[in-house]
């Protein structure tokens, strides 16, 4: 008989995993759920991101998405997670999302459910053993990999619940003091003639699959209009831009008008996959140039990694947002 847990227990099953990473006051823990939790550490964005499978009720199998604010800034997320599953067509929609409506403070830990039926082998059967979880609008990809692989059929739809903040609390992760120095604080980056200014970001990278983001800010004095996916090009290299993904959720063009000083984000990724013995054919690329839509200006930005292709020179991006 297999093992059943009510949904109930999707609380108990990450604060299991929150307390052995972050410090959580003492709380009884089911035993099974937390030897099968996967957790990473606390990042440089103040996210601890953890996936419990919780267990099964009827034909449904449960597991919970746990984060923690495990820095000292408020965390300001979207209504829902962005769930990605590595292989077939699994999707985990979000049309009941409300962007930027949940407030995590420091110390504080979120939960959002996941599940599905059990797969019907009508279809191709999937041993899915790794999630990619974005915690919108933050795109840093976690990549978390279980203990044991669950089954999916290739083509299965998720069903996905919003966060739920808990009453858990955690010590937030001390600031690091800056180092006395003489010298003044370097001055902000002159925004570019273009009229906004980019970041690439780039977060967990395993198993030959990388992701990351795209930030654009408006730094100039005229509004810009974005309907659309960023234009992503890499100097010198004939580059294949997928818009839209089948790991990353994509929100669809929304037309956005970008005020002086506000941002939007978008995610990217790409394959570090070589099929070729000429290391000449292989891009690993330390400059980018971005443009906001097709014929906006670009600008020239260096990510906070390579962007390393390998030979496949192949990409896939999501909508601004």
């Amino acid at each position: 008989m297999p093992r059943t847990t009510r949904p109930l227990a999707l609380i108990a099953a990450v604060l299991a995993l929150a307390a052995s990473g972050c410090g959580l006051g003492e709380t009884e823990q089911p035993e099974a759920a937390a030897a099968t939790a996967t957790s990473t550490a606390c990042d440089e964005h103040g996210v601890q991101m953890s996936l419990t499978p919780t267990g099964e009720v009827g034909d449904r199998v449960f597991m919970a998405i746990g984060l923690v604010n495990c820095g000292t800034e408020p965390l300001l997320l979207d209504s829902m997670p962005q769930v990605g599953v590595f292989g077939g067509n699994v999707v985990a929609p979000r049309d009941a999302n409300v962007p930027e409506s949940v407030h995590v403070a420091p110390g504080q830990a979120a939960i959002a459910p996941l599940s599905w039926t059990a797969p019907t082998r009508a279809v191709e059967v999937l041993d899915v053993d790794r999630f990619l979880i974005n915690a919108l609008p933050l795109y840093a990809g976690y990549e978390l990999t279980l203990a044991e692989p669950v089954e999916l059929n290739a083509d299965h739809v998720l069903d996905l619940g919003a966060w739920q903040l808990t009453g858990a609390t955690v010590t937030p992760t001390e600031p690091v003091e800056p180092a006395e120095s003489g010298s003044e604080e370097p001055a902000a980056p002159a925004c570019p003639e273009a009229g906004f200014q980019v970041t690439v970001t780039q977060g967990d990278a395993a198993m030959g699959i990388r992701s990351g983001g795209i930030e654009l800010v408006n730094c100039g004095t005229e509004d810009i209009a974005i309907d659309g996916y960023p234009v992503i090009e890499i100097p010198g290299v004939e580059l294949d831009v997928r818009e839209g993904s089948d790991t990353l959720q994509d929100p669809g063009p929304t037309p956005i008008t970008l005020a002086p000083g506000d941002s939007v984000s978008a995610g990217i990724l790409w394959r570090n996959r070589v099929e070729s013995a000429d290391e000449g054919d292989v891009v690993n690329a330390t400059e980018i140039n971005v443009g906001y839509a097709q014929g906006s200006p670009l600008v020239t930005v260096t990510p906070e990694a390579p962007i390393d292709l390998g030979t496949t020179r192949e990409l896939e991006v999501t909508a601004w947002r």
